[in-house]
């Protein structure tokens, strides 16, 4: 612990440079909570600068690119949802998208230059600013720019994540020479990464605008590094990529309405376990019947993906008659079945998986103003590193889209393909309640789903509804390339705070295959936001590294 804390400490202290001397004095009372101190920090200082949410935002999520690396980046996917000062919402997709000369084979490898798609992240920050932000965008990119050029002290988490792809490093020169020492070892906690190939090119999309990015010499870059290495994009690929709407959905939740965005993301998922849920009354429901309900009702949920992949007609996918007539599959033991509640819960050595497996490398954001402009925000690169090449002279790595990682849908050109990334806000009365979403792979929704309803209905702290265990459903990805789910089998959280003995015995007794993961970190690491009467709360997963600003209380709110 002290380790950990003494290297935050450097963190902070590496970023500490005074703030451009175009300050107003008027700040906007904002608050950020994202995956990294840096980010938090840039997105307060754009605050303080007296930038909106939007533009706290765009500021974090640029750093997150340069101090996360092995999460998201420049070259990467992402999604977002706004609520405007009005009460309006805007969906944002910048996913990858399939190139159109991309030709499937049945050898496709999992990382490499044959599985880059078309980044979406840089033009997605830029649409959001042109219409909703109000600093200047260059001003936005500037905290990421001292990252990269000046460098900062590598947390524990991304230290091992880089470590444990070393040899995949070895293969690209891009790579190399971006996250390898000269004695050909990766960073170690606490030492200094500088990238000043990314740090030229965050400065010429600061002073070009996000279209640098595909067009022009980043753009030229990018297609002749494609093309002297087996990948797809060429730069009318580039110059044709396009920020499309979210397809944004909403549902009724008890009191509340949760917004999200459909395939490619996963909203859709999030929405259907909640859909299951609210026809159960929860509020007086034990843990150990909760945890048995939440598990089965994102099971069938994650098993929709195989039938509606594409998740097209909308209307359909918010039918309240799908949820009853799939309840019918849900069972759950008679009341008195219940064990008593031990107060002994399983010490479990409390260790993070900083690593974890392939598809849980995503970075959520949320940030959220006094005048009720909220975004929540979710990046990623697929798989640490995502495809784990780099652009020697830019300086960022791509993510990985086509062949191995999405294998469970159809990689058709021109296509974006679903993941589980779903950025929510949740509103009540009109007035924003929650906003959050996850990283974690397929227990992103998962993830999100048992925070909600530990927050809404059992009226746990916005601290215990993000430290209470969880529970994620058996799901695997067969020979065939289908989600297979079981319902009637699930991983248990045991890391401190864990799940019981008590509980252990009442489900197996039960008839429930129970898996128990002690590694914490593996559940999913939300980041939220909570209005409570004007005062804005930032959290974050306790077994994670993240960070949030302190609370800022909203007058006349």
């Amino acid at each position: 612990m002290f380790h950990l804390l003494s290297v935050l400490l450097l963190t902070l202290l590496a970023s500490t440079e005074a703030l451009t001397s175009n300050k107003i004095d008027l700040e906007r009372i904002g608050v950020a909570s994202t995956a990294h101190p840096l980010a938090t920090q840039a997105a307060d200082d754009m605050y303080r600068l007296g930038g909106n949410s939007v533009d706290a935002a765009i500021a974090a999520s640029f750093v997150l690119s340069v101090v996360e690396p092995t999460m998201s980046g420049l070259g990467g996917r992402a999604l977002a949802i706004i609520r405007s000062e009005e009460g309006n919402f805007y969906g944002y997709n910048g996913m990858t998208e399939i190139p159109k000369s991309f030709v499937k084979s049945a050898d496709m490898p999992a990382f490499g230059y044959s599985t880059v798609a078309t980044p979406g992240l840089v033009a997605m920050l830029g649409a959001m600013h042109q219409k909703h932000g109000s600093l200047p965008f260059a001003e936005l990119v500037k905290p990421a720019i001292r990252q990269a050029e000046g460098g900062f002290a590598v947390l524990p988490g991304e230290a091992a994540r880089q470590n444990s792809k070393i040899q995949q490093i070895t293969l690209d020169v891009g790579m190399t020479k971006s996250f390898l020492q000269s004695d050909g070892t990766t960073f170690e906690a606490g030492q200094i990464l500088k990238q000043p190939a990314l740090a030229m090119t965050l400065r010429q999309i600061a002073q070009e605008g996000s279209d640098a990015f595909y067009r022009g010499e980043i753009a030229r870059l990018i297609s002749e590094d494609m093309a002297s290495n087996g990948g797809y994009i060429t730069s009318q690929d580039l110059e044709d990529y396009r920020v499309l709407p979210g397809r944004y959905i909403s549902i009724p939740y008890r009191d509340h309405i949760v917004h999200t965005l459909a395939a490619p993301g996963g909203g859709g998922l999030v929405a259907k376990a909640l859909m299951l849920l609210d026809l159960y009354d929860l509020s007086n429901l034990q843990d150990q019947h909760w945890a048995l309900l939440v598990s089965q009702a994102l099971g069938i949920s994650i098993e929709s993906m195989t039938d509606n992949y594409y998740e097209k007609d909308l209307i359909k996918l918010v039918d309240k008659q799908w949820a009853i007539q799939q309840s019918k599959r849900i069972y759950l033991p008679a009341p008195e079945q219940a064990t008593k509640i031990s107060k002994q819960v399983l010490r479990k050595p409390n260790l993070t998986d900083w690593v974890g497996y392939a598809g849980a490398h995503t970075s959520h954001l949320v940030t959220e103003d006094c005048s009720g402009l909220t975004v929540s925000m979710t990046q990623t690169l697929g798989p640490i590193f995502g495809a784990k090449v780099a652009t020697p002279k830019l300086g960022f790595t791509y993510a990985a889209t086509m062949g191995g990682y999405l294998r469970t849908g159809p990689q058709e050109p021109g296509a974006r393909p679903r993941t589980a990334i779903a950025p929510v806000i949740v509103t009540k009365d009109s007035k924003v309640v929650l906003a959050l979403g996850s990283a974690g792979g397929i227990k992103i929704p998962s993830a999100i789903v048992q925070v909600v309803s530990r927050y809404i209905d059992q009226k746990k702290t916005l601290a215990d509804s993000l430290s209470a265990p969880r529970v994620h459903p058996s799901a695997i990805i067969d020979n065939n390339n289908k989600r297979v789910v079981r319902l009637m089998a699930f991983d248990a959280e045991m890391s401190n705070p864990g799940w019981t003995g008590d509980d252990l015995s009442f489900w197996r007794s039960t008839g429930f295959e129970v898996t128990e993961v002690t590694t914490a970190a593996s559940f999913g690491r939300v980041h939220l936001i909570a209005n409570d009467q004007g005062r804005l709360l930032g959290a974050t997963d306790p077994d994670w590294e993240g960070t949030a600003s302190p609370q800022a209380v909203c007058k006349d709110r």
